[in-house]
């Protein structure tokens, strides 16, 4: 396999965890809490804003802190930001937060 393909595959199984900010319809076991930080130039609430974007990076460092567990999800999430103003410049600082959890397999029967 090419190094190109292990990045990609790598890629891939980051992006197939799940985030959520409730709970899931899962079997699971819990494995720890973990948190995240960023900090995003950019204003929130200017009307060309984009949020999800603004929080893409936070997510996806929630997301590969859960591989390292190899993990299947983090539930539970929470998300806090606040709008800082220095200097003329505005900036985002992001805190998140939520529990990393392995599904369990199920029988039925």
């Amino acid at each position: 396999m090419s190094r190109n393909n292990n990045i990609q595959s790598l890629e891939d199984q980051i992006s197939s965890i799940t985030l959520s900010t409730g709970n899931i319809n899962k079997k699971y076991i819990l494995r720890d809490i973990i948190f995240a930080a960023d900090r995003v130039e950019e204003d929130l609430f200017a009307p060309e804003a984009d949020p999800n974007a603004i929080f893409a990076n936070v997510c996806l460092k929630l997301k590969q802190m859960a591989f390292e567990y190899h993990a299947d999800a983090v539930i539970n999430c929470h998300f806090e930001e606040k709008l800082v103003v220095k200097e003329d410049e505005k900036f985002i600082e992001i805190f998140a937060y939520g529990t990393v959890v392995q599904y369990t397999p199920t029988t039925i029967g």
